[in-house]
């Protein structure tokens, strides 16, 4: 009998290690380590082609600018301090051959401090779509919307498909009654790089009832399909937005969020495919965020959320981070993780976090932190990676495999052998 058990932990042992891992399905087991990488940065992009990450990051004169730099945060440099307005500038997106970024830049001629403050990234009011070579040296404006006081036009959040042809954004379109944040479209373009960089062919989409706000996040690996955020119900605040996929061609919609009053936005697809990264407020309770905050642009004082990943059909939702958790003493006050980009092999999640000054109590900070997502799992590209083991369960396993092999290694190759022939 003692035998049978001997072969049955080594099949248990071996099987665990050279099979397919299976799903995992708690943040526990799939968060490996968090880290810092940078200080006061604000949206970014993980480009592929060079293993770089284009970020926004807020300067000693408080505008934000687009930098560069390796994921382990050095060697960063400073693209938009010259040629383009100096300004607001970020919202930075690669073309996927690592040539170009193209960035929001606000306007030069905007002046006031409430009107900067909704100027800066990811609000892109008085802002227009520029790209820049890598090397910070060449610059074009995209589009050029002019400057309104009353019923400005504004951009945030360019994203390229996989085949670098095609760049979108959400772009506000107007003022709208009802709605504080005005009526916004998702826009889709030829982008054309011919030693002159320009868009062509700008399409319009407004799937949904409100036709209110919209932001742009990532196209499918395939080119055909969009991931955007939105209050697409005619009576959900933008407190209440929700994660959808598009189908550029059929114009085909799916709900991937279903969660009417939670905050749902910033979602990238794995690099094979198969996941979907975003924020939520879901699981934190009411935010208590009213249509006043909105209008007074005060709800970034209430909101929290985390880091969470799904199927790309919307099944299988688990919270990967818990910053906001009573206790987490890593992080002070309470936490909104934002906008986030997958590694290029699919172990890791750059993301941007904004979270309270402890010291400063309503004050708040940002940075950019680095999601692993553990190693003895299967990873979101289809690979196998093999690292030591973080649970006690398998660690005690471990020892015991490893002391078979050596007080009995001819039924271990025994038992090698035959799962390889199964």
């Amino acid at each position: 009998m003692k035998k049978v058990v001997i072969i049955a932990v080594v099949v248990l042992l071996v099987s665990g290690c050279a099979g397919q891992n299976p799903k995992v399905e708690d943040a526990g087991s799939t968060v490996a380590a968090i880290s810092v990488i940078v200080e006061y940065g604000k949206s970014l992009d993980w480009c592929p082609a060079n293993d770089l990450i284009a970020f926004g990051k807020m300067r000693e004169d408080s505008y934000y600018d687009v930098c560069i730099m390796k994921p382990d945060g050095s060697q960063e440099i400073c693209l938009t301090d010259k040629e383009c307005p100096q300004k607001h500038n970020g919202n930075p997106v690669w073309h996927p051959s690592g040539q170009y970024i193209v960035f929001t830049s606000e306007n030069g001629d905007v002046t006031g401090h409430e009107y900067d403050r909704v100027s800066i990234p990811g609000r892109g009011i008085n802002c227009n779509l520029w790209a820049v070579t890598p090397d910070g040296e060449t610059f074009w404006q995209l589009t050029e919307y002019r400057t309104s006081f009353t019923n400005p036009r504004g951009v945030i959040h360019p994203q390229f498909s996989h085949d670098g042809r095609t760049l979108m954004w959400a772009e506000r379109v107007g003022n709208k009654e009802g709605t504080p944040w005005g009526e916004w479209a998702l826009k889709v373009a030829d982008f054309v790089a011919d030693g002159n960089c320009r868009l062509e062919n700008i399409k319009t989409y407004q799937p949904g009832e409100s036709l209110r706000f919209y932001e742009t996040h990532a196209f499918s690996g395939d080119d055909t399909r969009i991931l955007f955020s939105g209050n697409l119900l005619s009576d959900q605040l933008e407190c209440g937005l929700d994660i959808y996929e598009l189908n550029l061609k059929t114009e085909n919609l799916r709900r991937l969020t279903d969660t009417f009053n939670d905050w749902d936005e910033h979602a990238h697809y794995s690099p094979n495919g198969e996941k979907i990264a975003w924020m939520s407020s879901t699981d934190l309770g009411d935010l208590g965020i009213t249509f006043d905050d909105i209008k007074n642009h005060l709800w970034g004082l209430k909101l929290k959320t985390e880091l969470w990943i799904m199927d790309t059909d919307g099944s299988h939702k688990q919270r990967l981070t818990s910053f906001n958790e009573p206790g987490n003493g890593e992080y002070p006050g309470h936490v909104a993780v934002s906008d986030s980009s997958w590694s290029p092999d699919g172990t890791k999640i750059a993301a941007c976090i904004a979270y309270e000054d402890g010291k400063d109590s309503g004050k708040f900070r940002s940075r950019i932190i680095l999601v692993d997502l553990g190693a003895q799992k299967k990873d979101f590209i289809g690979t196998s990676h093999f690292g030591a083991f973080r649970n006690v369960r398998l660690f005690l396993l471990t020892a015991v495999y490893d002391l078979f092999i050596h007080r009995f290694p001819n039924l271990i190759s025994l038992g090698v052998r035959w799962i390889n022939l199964v």
